[in-house]
């Protein structure tokens, strides 16, 4: 290895500076995604396709023997669906502790 290339790699302070960048990348990561809410899965309003509100229609996630499923509920009827993913396995959940 030539002497310039060796010097790169046996400099500390570049590594040092390298690490502290790598550090800082992270702890912005994590202080942007911290302080978002998790979605709502309980008596959310129903609506029609043009966002026009559903009356007296609601919609909740249900867990069921750590599966995840649709419970939707409007004046014409209540059903509840087993949700899906995109690739057609059914969706896990599981609830938090103490419930």
């Amino acid at each position: 290895m030539k002497a310039p290339w060796r010097r790169l790699f046996t400099n500390s302070a570049l590594w040092s500076g390298m690490a502290l960048v790598v550090v800082g990348v992270i702890a912005v990561a994590a202080a942007v995604t911290r302080d978002t809410d998790p979605p709502k899965v309980v008596d959310n309003r129903l609506v029609f396709v043009n966002s026009a509100p559903v009356p007296d229609g609601h919609w909740s996630v249900l867990c069921i023997d750590g599966l995840a499923y649709l419970e939707i509920a409007s004046p014409r009827g209540h059903v509840v669906l087993p949700k899906y993913r995109k690739n057609g396995l059914l969706e896990r959940c599981a609830l938090p502790a103490g419930e």
